[in-house]
């Protein structure tokens, strides 16, 4: 038996690593070290060319594809003569025999064209991510052999294969990210893209989009003018219908995500909203394609459904799509239709809208008159009389819809967003619900934006939903609070704050607004009023010191935060809101039975109390607990502990807007109150009502 030297065994033992880089400038390196110089360029060339098949490749082709101007025999040998110098630099690739030669591919061998293509396959965007990581440039982009035109044929043809596969895999990133609100990340890959094709108008098109839907509307139309020099030097070609028609809409649409930003704050990002976002931007387009769900976005006042929709709308827009939007408000007034009466209102416009241009029957447009004056004054129609009948009600509603269709008609795809739908008149529902019921199979999006708790459970838009929701027609999703990292990559947006300065922000801002974006919002213009948050010259300045006397002093509520507070808490009953008033005595927590033993009001009505401010989400249950452990019956057995039904605020400044509308007199009163009670066993403290809560009596419902 043979036996085999230290370093023969060594390398047995611990087989060499090869690593090839052929994206971009070649690279190979052996256990972490490039090898040597081969004896030519055309050696290398031969090299990759083995290493990019995968497969066996004939000597013949071989010869043919490197030395086709030499005799057969000096091709072979020149053949042979580079294989053993490849052979040298990387000992046991090669596998060679008379006919064939193949590079040998196993675990020892990374190639970054084979990890590429393992990365592409998968559905994970991270996957996809990383796989344009490795594209460093094209395929052999430091190889050219111009004695060789077979070589340089199937290398044109390879690099092309490679840019098609690798722009695909930007387009796949570039949507994703755009449906995810995530628009710098889509930004870099679009950028990327067009480094690599800088005369694709699609991907010119996709940032002057992208530039527009992060408000950046300037730089939007400056890299149209780009693309135009771009497309004219590079083809000789003025830029397509597509791309003229989304400068335009640019230059003209209002620029709905900057038009709301306070003057003291940057633009929030779309923190954590990335699947919400994804969420609405599928709505969208099953509703182009005429498969649309009426849909819903619900959460609480400021957690920021209105900003997200018209992140949304401004895709939508860029993309082609007339949006029509309004906002419901409670008039009770007897105001009827507002909210749709608003949102159609740019369709009659004179120059910009539509009632000129599209066909519709007299009959029908004269009954629009009824709700829109300016048809009258544009068609010529006879106003129809005034005296209603059964019947006048449904030839309004069909009036819209025959005009709504044809509207779409004319401009291919429409959105209608209502916000606050919660204060939708009975009228308005009635008319929305028709609407879509006739129109959606039509290319039209409708969608709304509603605080649930703003609803009683006989509300008519309640009723509508539990429809649409049991005929299949619903779409609807939560928004949620942001989570505290989420509102910390808000504030990291302020440069040239400190690392403490950060921190400090964050304990006064973050555990205030309980993440709720609106609130936090609110807060730092706050501090901007005060000066105590500051701009100069593009970086942001923090009085640390005036910021540590207000939190000693105690943070009042933002005006903006109150007046929606007290909004909230108007739309209680006076006895009702009397109650909550005592519980926001008690604490931010209160206990029901303290609760009912102090404001000495009947169990049932505190409960009926309990569960109203619950469903309106002024208050949400805590963790239950037990008053105690083995308690002793009078026996002297053991009891069964007595669970305490505790309830806390839904938010700080709701408890603190409900603690400040009692008089710093009526609250002593109530804490003196409060600490009898304590004081005296169950059932034996004084059971006198509170002065007014007895004495209001309110009649009709209880919101």
């Amino acid at each position: 038996m043979a036996t085999l030297r230290p370093s023969e065994e060594l390398g047995r033992s611990h087989p060499d690593h090869i690593h090839i880089r052929l994206l971009g400038p070649i690279q190979i390196e052996r256990n972490g070290r490039a090898i040597g110089r081969l004896e030519s360029r055309k050696a290398l060339a031969l090299l990759c060319y083995l290493c990019s098949q995968g497969k066996p490749v004939a000597r013949q082709e071989l010869a043919a594809l490197f030395w086709g101007d030499k005799p057969e025999s000096r091709g072979r040998g020149n053949l042979s003569r580079v294989l053993h110098n490849i052979g040298q630099e990387l000992p046991n690739s090669l596998e060679a025999d008379r006919r064939t030669v193949f590079f040998r591919g196993d675990e020892r061998l990374w190639m970054d064209t084979v990890q590429m293509q393992r990365l592409a396959r998968s559905d994970q965007f991270h996957s996809l991510a990383a796989a344009t990581e490795l594209f460093r440039g094209d395929f052999l982009e430091d190889i050219g052999l111009d004695d060789c035109p077979e070589f340089d044929h199937w290398l044109t043809t390879e690099r092309e294969e490679w840019r098609r596969r690798v722009g695909q895999i930007y387009h796949t990133l570039i949507e994703h990210h755009t449906a995810r609100g995530e628009y710098e990340a889509a930004l870099r890959h679009v950028n990327r893209l067009l480094a690599l094709e800088p005369w694709q108008e699609d991907a010119h098109r996709q940032k002057m989009l992208l530039l527009h839907l992060s408000g950046q509307r300037s730089a939007a139309l400056a890299h149209y003018e780009r693309s135009r020099r771009v497309l004219a030097e590079e083809l000789g070609v003025q830029p397509s219908p597509e791309t003229e028609s989304l400068r335009h809409q640019i230059e003209e649409l209002n620029d709905a995500l900057t038009s709301t930003v306070r003057p003291v704050q940057p633009r929030l990002p779309l923190l954590e909203r990335g699947e919400e976002h994804t969420w609405l931007v599928r709505q969208w387009e099953a509703a182009r394609r005429g498969a649309g769900k009426f849909t819903l976005l619900e959460g609480s006042v400021g957690v920021g459904k209105t900003a997200l929709i018209e992140d949304v709308l401004a895709y939508t827009g860029g993309l082609g799509a007339h949006t029509l939007r309004s906002r419901c408000y409670n008039y009770r007034t007897g105001l009827v239709y507002e909210p749709l009466v608003e949102a159609l209102r740019p369709l009659f416009h004179p120059q910009q809208g539509v009632v000129g241009r599209v066909e519709v029957a007299d009959s029908w447009l004269a009954e629009l008159t009824r709700l829109w004056p300016e048809v009258q004054i544009q068609r010529k129609v006879v106003h129809p009389s005034l005296d209603e009948d059964t019947t006048a009600r449904h030839r309004l509603f069909e009036a819209v819809a025959q005009f709504l269709e044809a509207a779409i008609a004319h401009e291919r795809e429409m959105v209608l967003f209502l916000d606050d739908l919660h204060d939708a008149d009975q009228t308005t529902l009635d008319l929305l619900r028709y609407l879509f019921h006739r129109l959606q199979f039509k290319p039209i999006w409708f969608v709304c934006a509603y605080r649930r708790e703003e609803t009683t459970p006989n509300h008519p838009l309640v009723l509508w939903r539990n429809v649409l929701i049991r005929e299949g027609h619903l779409a609807s999703h939560q928004l949620h609070p942001l989570s505290s990292e989420s509102l910390l990559q808000i504030l990291r947006r302020y440069q040239g704050l400190t690392a403490p300065q950060l921190g400090q922000l964050g304990r006064y801002a973050i555990e205030r607004c309980e993440g709720n974006p609106y609130v936090l919002e609110e807060l730092l213009v706050e501090l901007g009023n005060r000066h105590i948050l500051s701009e100069e010259n593009d970086e942001w300045r923090l009085d640390s010191g005036q910021l540590s006397k207000l939190l000693g002093n105690g943070v009042p509520v933002p005006p903006g935060v109150a007046a929606v507070m007290e909004n909230r808490l108007s739309r209680l009953n006076p006895r009702a809101r009397r109650l909550l008033q005592v519980a926001a005595v008690l604490g931010r927590e209160f206990d029901l039975a303290l609760l009912t033993r102090v404001s000495a009001e009947p169990n049932e009505w505190v409960e009926i109390c309990l569960s109203n401010w619950m469903n309106r989400g002024l208050v949400v249950e805590v963790a239950g607990e037990n008053a105690g452990e083995n308690a002793a019956g009078v026996d002297g057995s053991q009891v069964r502990p007595t669970p305490l039904h505790r309830y806390r605020f839904s938010h700080a400044f709701l408890w603190q807007v409900a603690l400040e509308e009692l008089a710093q007199l009526q609250r002593e009163r109530l804490i003196e109150r409060i600490e009898a009670v304590k004081a005296a066993p169950p059932g034996q403290e004084a059971i006198t009502p509170l002065a007014g809560l007895r004495a209001i009596e309110e009649a009709g419902d209880w919101g």
